[in-house]
């Protein structure tokens, strides 16, 4: 089930939430938006963990639509429809895994 857990980080640095972004192997992307950029609906065959770092993003999904803010965290399973768009300049951090294992239906 996708979610957003409000937060209250604001600015990036690398402490033990953001480490555990990191997968076994791989990277953790950063990504900015200027204001306006539109990601259309899209799906990915990965888990993604987003993580706001600055900025606002209008964010779409199966299911639902919210403004995140700095410090929400957006859990996104694979293959979930979602797109977004940043409602200002927007910075935030970018995480995939394989699915997670019964993740189907939960």
């Amino acid at each position: 089930m996708t979610q957003i857990i409000a937060g209250t980080k604001t600015e990036f640095s690398i402490d033990p939430a953001i480490l555990a972004l990191l997968p076994t192997q791989g990277c953790i992307e950063l990504q900015r938006d200027a204001a306006g950029k539109v990601h259309a609906l899209h799906t990915h065959p990965v888990d993604e963990i987003l993580v706001v770092i600055s900025g606002r993003l209008n964010f779409i999904w199966d299911g639902g639509e919210r403004v995140c803010n700095p410090g929400d965290t957006i859990l996104l399973p694979a293959g979930t429809p979602h797109q977004s768009e940043a409602l200002d300049e927007a910075i935030y951090a970018i995480a995939t895994r394989p699915p997670s294992a019964g993740a189907s239906g939960n």
